[in-house]
C-alpha cells in the first residue's frame, strides 16, 4: 500500500514538473517572439530609414551630377598638356579642399543649364576656388571677373558688399557669360573658354581671320590664338582631366556629400556681425567668411537683405538662436540657396 502511494505521488510530481516546464517554455517563447517582433519593428521603422537617408545622400562623385555622360568635351590631352597636368596636380587637392562647400552648387547649376561638367575646372584654373582671389590684372573673385565685364553681367559692388566675391552671384554671372560665349564662338566650348580669358572680341576676330583664310572647320586647333590663350585652354584641359581621373595623377578628390552644403539664413534685424553669427551657429568665423566672401568686413550690413550662408548642419542651430520659426514649409527658413532666386532672397 505504501509503495503504491509513493508511486502515485511520484507520478503526480512528475506531471507537475512537466506542466510547469511547458508553461515556462511557452512564456519564454512568447517573450522571445515579442522581443523579436519589437526588434523587427525597430528594424523596419528606424534602421532602413537611416540607411535610405545615407543611400540617398551618398557621394557627390557617384551621383548624377557627376555622371560620365555629362562630360561632353571628350578631352584627350596632348603630350604638352599631360606634362602640364602633372605639374598642376601638385595643387589639385589643396584647391579642391577650398571647393568642398561650393562644388555641389556648381555641378547643380551646370546640370540645370545642360553645360559640360568640364567647366567646373574653370574656377580651379582661375582662382583655386578662392572666393577672395585678386589678380595683378584687376580680376576679382573665384571666377576672376574684371570690373567692367562683371558689371555688364549685373554684379554689384558697394562699400559693404562685393558680388564679385560672392560665389553664388559670380557663378550665375559666369555661367551666363559662358553660354553667351559658346553661342558667339560657333558653339565650340574650347573657343568659348579662350574667349572667357582673352575677351569675346579677340576670339571672334581670330575666328573671322581663320574663315577669311579659307578655314571651314572652326575649332581650337584651326583658329590661330595667342600663346596666352593657348596656355589657358591647355591648363583648362589639364585640370578637367585631373578632375575626372584623379587616380591617374596620384591625387584624390575630397569627400563631398551629394546634397547642398549650405543654407541661406535670413538674418536681417536679428544679428549684425559675422563673429556673432559664428558664436550662435557653432561655425568657425573663417568658414563663414569663406562662404560669405561678399561681405567686406565683420559687419553684415549691405544694400539689400542678402542673408548669410551657413553650413547646412549648423543652419538650424543659428535659426533657433535668432528666433526663426522651425517651419519646413517656410521658404525663408528652409529653402536652400538657388542661383535663380539668390538676388531676390538675399
Amino acid at each position: 500500500m505504501i509503495r503504491k502511494t509513493i508511486l502515485i505521488l511520484s507520478t503526480l510530481l512528475c506531471g507537475s514538473i512537466i506542466a510547469l516546464t511547458a508553461c515556462t517554455t511557452d512564456t519564454n517563447t512568447k517573450a522571445t517572439l515579442a522581443k523579436s517582433v519589437q526588434t523587427s519593428e525597430l528594424t523596419t521603422t528606424i534602421k532602413p530609414e537611416s540607411i535610405a537617408k545615407e543611400d540617398k545622400v551618398g557621394s557627390l562623385w557617384n551621383s548624377e551630377l557627376f555622371n560620365d555622360s555629362r562630360f561632353k568635351l571628350d578631352i584627350k590631352l596632348t603630350p604638352r598638356e599631360q606634362k602640364e597636368a602633372r605639374l598642376m596636380a601638385r595643387n589639385f587637392e589643396a584647391h579642391m579642399q577650398s571647393s568642398t562647400l561650393f562644388m555641389y552648387h556648381l555641378l547643380s547649376e551646370l546640370k540645370q543649364r545642360n553645360m559640360p561638367i568640364e567647366l567646373a575646372a574653370l574656377p580651379l584654373v582661375e582662382s583655386g576656388f578662392n572666393p577672395r582671389a585678386k589678380s595683378h590684372a584687376g580680376a576679382h573673385g573665384p571666377w576672376q571677373f574684371i570690373r567692367s565685364t562683371g558689371k555688364s553681367l549685373g554684379l554689384e559692388r558697394t562699400s559693404n558688399y562685393d558680388e564679385f566675391y560672392d560665389f553664388i552671384e559670380s557663378t550665375d554671372a559666369s555661367l551666363r557669360y559662358l553660354e553667351h560665349l559658346y553661342r558667339e564662338c560657333g558653339e565650340n566650348w574650347d573657343l568659348a573658354v579662350a574667349a572667357y580669358n582673352q575677351g569675346e572680341f579677340a576670339i571672334k576676330k581670330a575666328i573671322r581671320r581663320a574663315k577669311a583664310n579659307g578655314v571651314t572647320d572652326i575649332n581650337f586647333n584651326t583658329v590661330k590664338l595667342t600663346n596666352h590663350a593657348n596656355l589657358y585652354v591647355m591648363r583648362f584641359h589639364a585640370y578637367a582631366d585631373i578632375l575626372r581621373h584623379p587616380e591617374n595623377y596620384g591625387v584624390n578628390r575630397p569627400e563631398i556629400e551629394n546634397r547642398p552644403a549650405f543654407k541661406r539664413v535670413q538674418i536681417a534685424g536679428r544679428i549684425n556681425s559675422m563673429t556673432q553669427a559664428a558664436k550662435l551657429s557653432g561655425v568657425k568665423v573663417s568658414t563663414l567668411k569663406h562662404l560669405n566672401a561678399g561681405y567686406l568686413s565683420d559687419s553684415l550690413k549691405s544694400n539689400k537683405q542678402r542673408g548669410l550662408l551657413v553650413p547646412v548642419e549648423n543652419a538650424k542651430r543659428l535659426e533657433r538662436a535668432i528666433g526663426i520659426e522651425d517651419n519646413a514649409n517656410s521658404q525663408e527658413s528652409t529653402a536652400f540657396v538657388e542661383t535663380n532666386d539668390s538676388k531676390s532672397q538675399g
